[in-house]
């Protein structure tokens, strides 16, 4: 039996991806060898996440669908995260996204590490070119394209209203009223 370990507002169960797997429900991600989970989110969290799907939605490229909270592992990876919002190319699939997503955002909460460090360079290494991160605390959006493998923030957002973009997609936005 694993020993978990715990760090803010997360727990980390070591197991193998097999074991990972083979869980029924998924009630957290898999990365570094650990089932990772976590405080479920606060309700601004989830009024930001539903208010920017919503916004999201309404500008969607044909074809294109957008998902909250549900899991994204590339082809050939052994890992698993679960970004706030992806779009993506509309899929069948169920359990994981396993194509790449024309957009993955994460809204902080307390584990801003994990998506200011850990989640931008595994976004970036599996092929995301863009990547939006939302901060309620410190009331900025930040949007990154994919440049050579890394991420280049294009955009720093924190008052009015503000037009983000993925690909050819623009997206309008009050920050203000998203943030408030």
């Amino acid at each position: 039996m694993s020993i978990a370990s715990h760090s803010d507002d997360l727990t980390r169960v070591p197991m193998s991806w097999d074991e990972y797997l083979a869980l029924e429900d998924t009630p957290g991600e898999y990365y570094g060898g650990s089932l990772v989970t976590m405080a479920p989110p606060g309700r601004k969290h989830q009024r930001i996440m539903f208010d920017l799907q919503t916004l999201i939605r309404h500008h969607l490229a044909p074809g294109t669908d957008v998902t909250q909270a549900w899991g994204w592992s590339p082809r050939g990876v052994r890992e698993e995260l679960v970004p706030d919002l992806m779009v993506h190319v509309q899929t069948d699939e169920e359990r994981t996204l396993t194509s790449t997503p024309h957009l993955v955002v994460e809204i902080l909460s307390s584990n801003r590490r994990d998506d200011l460090v850990g989640k931008l360079n595994r976004y970036a290494q599996w092929g995301a070119p863009a990547y939006w991160i939302v901060d309620p605390r410190d009331h900025v959006i930040l949007t990154h394209r994919l440049e050579d493998g890394y991420f280049v923030e294009t955009g720093r957002y924190t008052s009015g209203t503000a037009t983000l973009t993925y690909g050819p997609v623009e997206v309008p936005i009050d920050v203000d009223a998203l943030l408030g």
